[in-house]
């Protein structure tokens, strides 16, 4: 019978107080170099942000949460977690499954280490064809039809799969780069 009536959706909010973190790396250069080549204070400054980029994405994966340091995703109580079930096919299907009826979550992308995505695209079959495209394939990466992202900060070994749509980060402050005479 269909009555019109439709379900409630619902979300529960919980209030937690976090203190604003601050993300910093330095570089020490002196005056007199910046005064010999002014193109170093560029270089400098896009140095200082591919570091801060590395730094950012090494604390939302692995934070330990004291002091300035994040609670990165894989020090957060509570996330799921998929054994090791003989290969990294069956696992990685596995988790899929995890995710959606054990997490309730649509999953959107894989992180991986470089050296296991790199096990996944050098499997082959018994007459050495690769699973995968091999190493002429175009475009994306993918596994079970979800994008793979490589990250140096993913623990060898690990893969991480979640909905990153519900991942947010408030930015504060967008990246600074001050100029300082005084040392540390």
């Amino acid at each position: 019978e269909i009555t019109g009536t439709k379900p409630q959706g619902s979300v529960a909010f919980e209030v937690v107080t976090m203190p604003v973190k601050t993300i910093a790396v330095y570089m020490a250069a002196t005056r007199r170099a910046l005064s010999d080549a002014a193109q170093l204070r560029g270089i400098i400054d896009q140095e200082l942000r591919d570091d801060l980029d590395e730094e950012m994405e090494d604390q939302l994966l692995n934070g330990n949460g004291v002091g300035e340091n994040f609670t990165g995703v894989l020090n957060t109580p509570g996330i799921l977690q998929q054994l090791f079930n003989g290969d990294i096919f069956t696992t990685t299907r596995q988790a899929i499954t995890t995710l959606q009826a054990v997490g309730r979550s649509r999953p959107t992308a894989w992180l991986f280490n470089p050296t296991d995505w790199e096990t996944v695209e050098l499997a082959q079959d018994n007459v050495n064809r690769y699973y995968g495209n091999g190493p002429f394939s175009q475009g994306p990466n993918r596994l079970w039809g979800y994008p793979v992202v490589e990250s140096q900060f993913v623990p060898a070994g690990h893969a991480i799969l979640a909905d990153w749509r519900k991942a947010i980060l408030w930015d504060r402050q967008r990246t600074t780069i001050m100029v300082t005479d005084s040392h540390s």
